[in-house]
């Protein structure tokens, strides 16, 4: 059963603010396609990071979490 608990997706197009989208492609808890919904919806949306491999509770636990992360605290969100 689908149920879209998560209201999110519907509110993303109203945020001013550059936003990071990080998901895991073996999300088994959201769907990755609830991250690329987000990202493909949020008009001021940076480069996002799909993890490969990457479950719910693992994503941080991938090298290039930090290494993005980090690029769109330094860079990216002051835009």
């Amino acid at each position: 059963m689908h149920f879209r608990a998560y209201h999110s997706i519907d509110k993303v197009s109203k945020v001013k603010s550059p936003v990071l989208v990080i998901h895991g492609t073996e999300d088994e808890v959201i769907d990755f396609s609830h991250g690329i919904g987000i990202y493909e919806r949020c008009p001021k949306a940076v480069e996002p990071l799909w993890v490969e491999g990457a479950g719910h509770n693992d994503v941080e636990l991938h090298p290039q979490y930090f290494e993005r992360l980090k690029k769109f605290l330094s860079t990216e969100l002051s835009k």
